[in-house]
């Protein structure tokens, strides 16, 4: 969005899941220091509840998304929609009122849930045409190509996850109970089981010796906030602004982009985690995953575990206790990442590639 800001206009449009009722909700956001409309509308919708529980809320979501995009049509001249939760009452305003669209996948649908295969066969059969109807199609990394085989997109760009670099500020309160020179391992996220975030717990209810810090929201979060409330060595700060994570991550030591591969989607993903390690200069513990953990791996900048066995919890004990006998090494390690980030992964390369993208595809 504020990349976006910089030639054109921009407010947003969200489904507000954690909360209820008949009125669109109307936010002020700053982002970098500017401020954006928000409007959110209410439907609840569990986080990680799977896909059946979501058919119900979304198809609310989409009559009343539908709803609000007919009445406001003068506000705007494109579209930009993520993900399949919001495309179809998308599509159909721009269809109707003669809008531009993009379709920007942060993860393909299809691959998200485990359903029956002809459900996931109607899905992606559903989402390929979305995609062939946009005027622009966004992915994350150049492996989503192979994720998309089967669609065909008329103008398709990548734009990568890494975090604008800004001056991240050092004054976040971190938890008043840490101990200091206590290692910090930190996670800011979805709270949903495919993170391994069980694991990582049990993990971490087992070592007084690490500090772990979490921040988020989904289905897990009251496990995570009764770990806290149990434990000296578990913080947990609720949802936070995305310059606040970054914030935390800074304080802390040691970061993971734990996600499991046996989720279709994840086979493709590239965690924003793994971008943020990068740019802040930190160690990261990645899962042997696709393609992107070689980064970590080749260019020695953290620890990557094999779960292929199913000994999650072992591999992210091991992996910390490798990192915490190297920990002389940690400031080399963050030079390197950061000098990765620096060369191949920068957001003002990603920025580049959105707005060139608007302009020769939307001409806009």
């Amino acid at each position: 969005m504020y990349a976006l800001s910089k030639e054109h206009e921009v407010f947003l449009l969200g489904w507000g899941r954690e909360s209820s009722g008949e009125d669109v909700r109307h936010e002020k956001h700053v982002i970098h220091g500017k401020e954006f409309d928000y409007y959110l509308i209410p439907e609840p919708a569990k986080y990680g509840g799977g896909m059946k529980s979501m058919i119900g809320p979304m198809r609310k979501f989409w009559k009343r998304a539908y709803r609000f995009l007919s009445e406001n049509s003068a506000m705007y001249d494109a579209i930009h929609i993520v993900n399949f939760d919001t495309a179809k009452p998308a599509f159909k305003a721009a269809r109707k009122f003669g809008k531009k669209t993009v379709y920007d996948i942060f993860d393909y649908y299809a691959d998200s849930y485990n359903a029956p295969g002809i459900v996931k066969s109607c899905i992606r059969n559903l989402e390929n045409g979305f995609i062939g109807r946009a005027d622009m199609t966004v992915i994350c990394s150049e492996e989503r190509r192979e994720q998309i085989a089967g669609s065909s997109p008329k103008n398709l760009i990548v734009v990568e996850n890494s975090p604008e670099d800004i001056e991240v500020r050092d004054d976040f309160a971190i938890d008043e109970r840490t101990v200091q020179g206590r290692p910090r391992v930190v996670y800011a996220g979805m709270l949903v089981f495919d993170r391994f975030l069980m694991e990582t717990s049990e993990v971490m209810k087992e070592r007084a010796d690490i500090e772990w810090h979490v921040a988020g929201y989904g289905v897990l979060r009251p496990y995570i906030e009764g770990l806290a409330a149990s434990h000296d060595n578990i913080f947990y700060y609720g949802p936070l602004p995305y310059d606040d994570i970054l914030a935390l991550e800074k304080k802390c030591d040691i970061m993971t982009a734990l996600q499991n591969p046996s989720v279709a989607n994840n086979r493709y993903s590239a965690p924003n985690k793994f971008y943020e390690a990068l740019m802040l200069g930190k160690p990261l513990i990645m899962v042997r995953n696709g393609s992107i953990y070689k980064e970590i791996e080749n260019n020695g900048t953290g620890e990557i575990i094999d779960v292929s066995e199913g000994n999650v919890k072992e591999e992210i004990s091991a992996a910390l206790d490798r990192l915490l006998s190297r920990r002389g090494e940690w400031n080399l390690m963050g030079e390197k990442a950061r000098k990765l980030y620096d060369e191949k992964y920068p957001w003002s390369k990603s920025a580049k590639a959105l707005l060139d993208g608007y302009r020769t595809n939307l001409n806009a």
